[in-house]
């Protein structure tokens, strides 16, 4: 726009709509300014505020309906022109015809101060239209338009060909998926998608104004009707031109890769539009009415012919009634060809080790300012969503020859990204990734194979030459869970179903893992925290049967893992002597014990490195620690009282007068907000855990654990002097050197070594004599089953916010296309 003054005269029509009640038709001077004056977005953003619109709706509700129906009829003819690729003038009035629209539409979601919105009146109640008089709904006419736009000749795709006389070309943008060649669009053309995809999205955004209780119930009219009622052909195009323009790769040349501050260019903006429009198109589902049929969003489907060219490899659905189904679904659940799969998996893959090789430059390091021009969220979301609607594409992932470095990087994003609360979404989804592949058992074997790590920084590496992706995977696991974020509490359950789909077929895991495993049951197993959350109980189930699996299955794979579990048998027969009461003193005594009893449930400090020789109760837990007493300690099997079968210590034992102690504690009436076990609800899980196969087993095991141990150490006493016998502990040196911590004073009567008998368990634990001494467990063996991942109401509502907090925060710069406007599905916190 022009100077002061021309910018002055354009807020002079502004103000005129709200003080100027019923404007008619006719008054072109009120109307027209709005699509003749703006030179550009932000003329429109800024010289049209949030408080303008809101004045102009509540105070001249006729204006403001008129106001869009005039710009809209204004756009219709403007599209229509056939001068609009060589007129300037033409496609600037088009351009800021988009502009205001999507200004505008925000507020139309938008609940007005009464809770009431004018989406129906303004959008789709039927009326007429201006010029014409024949009633239509603005709703529909304008969702079909802004599609058209998408692809109308010389506007946002090339010039038609000489003799081609139609404005709008259904045809693919980029190559890829369905189409092996590029338009070859201009930057105008690039810039002119980027308008009108921005007009989409904020067609679709009245998810963003609904609260998340009815996100699931209330339908989104705008997307039911481009992905439920729409002809086949146009969802094909639409389709294919999103998904390819999101991963469509960016020569840079030399470049090196860099975060900057500086704009995001129009390539990369593109992207992220077209991938977020993909993301709300593929997540929607129109809520179910009683009758099981779709709700109402939109009755007519849009006819058009079913032309054969240029569709992509998807087979057109035959046999299906339009309007039942979402059709971008559909279609992408009939992509099979073997050229396409390796398009999408390549260059998601692409889009993450950008990011890694990003993050580990050495201009990495100079400045952290965010940036979207690598998007590793939106790939894993993409990831996500095409595994889920499509099972071929799940099964190419799994037999992919890449597969296993795939998952390498989702951990590791996992780990770069879990102490950043603004990465907590993309932690969430990887979780959800990974737990979806973990219930493919060809996926699960893959993962014994030795992991490289190579690709990790050194930070994130371990030092382990023999290192396995599912101790890798477990190792990853166990950091997240001792991190005790409130933000990954979602993820947790996720993780250890990962760890518990892929136990069936977990082979020589190390013993760091093995003792790290056995560690988060000590925890997750204690009473305090059992009960201190009704959630808890669902970790602890899956963590059992990891162990049932392993026991039944995998014994003598993992000598290591049964080391462990042997001397930590007592956190198992604790676990079967659960007493509700008990439980509930401990946890009174710590909840007494924090000064700060806060609503912060924490797995604890589990990270202090996991002792290489024995699994021992961490003592620094932040809220819920298991008791320090002997009872709850997954101490070595190395004799009668280390195994729990110690005499009866009597009424006066330690163990005894502590939790007499923290009985005696325990409160009389219950905190309001905290969760309150029953007996009954005890009684709902814990006689289902299958404790007595495992214990069986460990009964049997410890008694020759004890016996080599015994025999090591007579042979020891009994052999001349030597040096110590190097320990299988672990493949990491974790035990500190104690050659320097005998006291001064202490004489040399003491025994200059005790020999460790892990060599000689950990190798009797491996052979056919461990077998043979195992208990029948025939009777018990469980079926191999993962547990399946289900998208739960919770899980959906939290998926619709995670997609449009990422559509808002984008419009955020350099427009704020919904700020200051009243969002109800996520609250918006101020950076500052």
């Amino acid at each position: 726009m022009g100077g002061e003054n021309s910018k002055l005269a354009f807020r002079k029509c502004v103000f005129r709509l709200a003080d100027q009640r019923s404007l008619p038709d006719t008054a072109e001077d009120a109307w027209s300014p709005f699509w003749l004056m703006p030179d550009s977005p932000h003329d429109v953003f800024s010289l049209v505020t949030p408080a303008d619109i809101r004045r102009i709706r509540d105070t001249a509700q006729e204006n403001f309906i008129k106001l869009m129906d005039k710009v809209f009829d204004r756009l219709l003819v403007l599209k229509a022109s056939r001068d609009l690729a060589k007129n300037p003038t033409t496609t600037k009035q088009l351009l800021n015809c988009v502009r205001v629209l999507a200004r505008l539409i925000p507020f139309v979601y938008e609940a007005r101060s009464d809770g009431s919105t004018i989406e129906d009146i303004v959008l789709w109640t039927q009326r007429p239209r201006p010029g014409s008089g024949a009633d239509y709904s603005l709703g529909k006419q304008l969702v079909s338009a802004t599609i058209d736009l998408l692809f109308t000749s010389g506007f946002t795709v090339p010039q038609a060909t000489v003799g081609e006389d139609t404005a709008v070309r259904y045809t693919i943008w980029e190559n890829g998926v369905g189409q092996t060649s590029s338009l070859g669009s201009s930057k105008e053309n690039v810039s002119n998608r980027i308008e009108v995809l921005r007009l989409l999205l904020v067609l679709c955004c009245k998810t963003m104004y609904v609260p998340p209780a009815r996100s699931v119930a209330i339908a989104n009219r705008a997307l039911h009707t481009i992905a439920y009622n729409a002809n086949k052909k146009m969802v094909l195009c639409l389709l294919c031109s999103l998904l390819n323009t999101s991963l469509k790769e960016h020569s840079q040349g030399w470049a090196i890769p860099y975060r900057n501050s500086t704009a995001i260019n129009p390539a990369d903006e593109l992207t992220l539009h077209a991938m977020q429009a993909l993301f709300i198109m593929l997540e929607y589902q129109t809520p179910a009415t009683k009758g099981g049929q779709s709700s109402d969003a939109g009755s007519d489907a849009t006819s058009a012919e079913e032309s054969n060219a240029n569709t992509p490899s998807m087979v057109l659905v035959t046999g299906t009634e339009t309007g039942t189904q979402n059709l971008f679904r559909v279609f992408v659940s009939k992509l099979h060809r073997q050229q396409e799969f390796d398009y999408l998996i390549g260059n998601i893959m692409r889009l993450l080790e950008e990011t890694m090789r990003s993050n580990l430059s050495i201009l990495a390091s100079v400045t952290k300012q965010p940036t979207r021009h690598v998007m590793p969220q939106e790939a894993t979301i993409l990831l996500w969503l095409l595994l889920e609607n499509n099972s071929l594409f799940k099964e190419y992932v799994v037999d992919h020859n890449r597969s296993l470095r795939l998952f390498s990087v989702l951990l590791y994003f996992m780990l770069n990204g879990y102490t950043d609360p603004a990465q907590s979404g993309m932690v969430r989804t990887i979780s959800h990734i990974l737990h979806y592949l973990s219930e493919d058992g060809q996926f699960a074997t893959r993962l014994m194979q030795p992991f490289d790590q190579s690709i990790l920084p050194s930070q994130m590496r371990i030092v382990d030459a023999s290192l396995t992706h599912a101790d890798f995977m477990i190792n990853t696991a166990f950091t997240l869970l001792c991190s005790s974020k409130p933000y990954l509490v979602p993820v947790y359950s996720n993780l250890l179903l990962l760890v518990r789909n892929v136990s069936p077929y977990l082979t020589q895991i190390s013993q760091m893992t093995a003792d790290k495993l056995l560690s988060l049951f000590d925890i997750i197993s204690s009473p305090a925290f059992v009960i201190s959350e009704p959630y808890h109980v669902r970790w602890l189930i899956y963590l059992i049967e990891v162990f049932d699996y392993v026991v039944h299955y995998r014994a003598i794979d993992n000598p290591h893992l049964m080391y462990s579990m042997v001397k930590a048998r007592s956190c198992f027969v604790r676990l079967k002597a659960f007493d509700l009461d008990k439980a509930k003193g401990e946890l009174a005594a710590l909840r007494e014990k924090k000064s700060k009893s806060d609503a912060t449930r924490t797995i604890g400090s589990l990270g202090a490195k996991a002792d290489a020789a024995s699994v021992t109760p961490v003592p620094s837990l932040a809220t819920l620690k298991p008791d320090d007493s002997s009872e709850g300690a997954a101490s070595p099997a190395l004799s009668d009282k280390a195994r729990g079968k110690r005499p009866d210590p009597g009424p006066a034992s330690t163990s005894d007068t502590r939790e007499q102690a923290t009985t005696s504690t325990a409160p009389k009436q219950a905190s309001p907000g905290q969760f309150q076990p029953s007996t009954e609800w005890v009684f709902s899980w814990l006689p289902d855990l299958p404790l007595d196969p495992i214990i069986a087993v460990l009964d049997a095991l410890s008694v020759h654990v004890d016996r080599i141990s015994n025999d090591v150490q007579r042979s020891a006493e009994l052999a001349p002097p030597t040096e110590p016998i190097p320990s299988d502990s672990g493949k990491s040196n974790l035990e500190p050197d104690q050659s320097d911590t005998k006291p001064a004073d202490q004489t040399s009567t003491e025994p200059i070594a005790t020999a460790d008998p892990t060599l000689a368990i950990i190798h009797w634990l491996s052979s056919n004599a461990m077998t043979q001494a195992m208990p029948d467990l025939e009777d018990s063996m469980p079926e191999i089953r993962p547990r399946l991942q289900g998208m739960s109401p919770a899980l959906v509502v939290w998926f619709k916010s995670l997609l449009w907090s990422m559509v808002y925060s984008s419009g955020v710069k350099p427009f704020g296309i919904w700020k200051n406007t009243h969002v109800r599905l996520f609250v918006i916190k101020s950076s500052q």
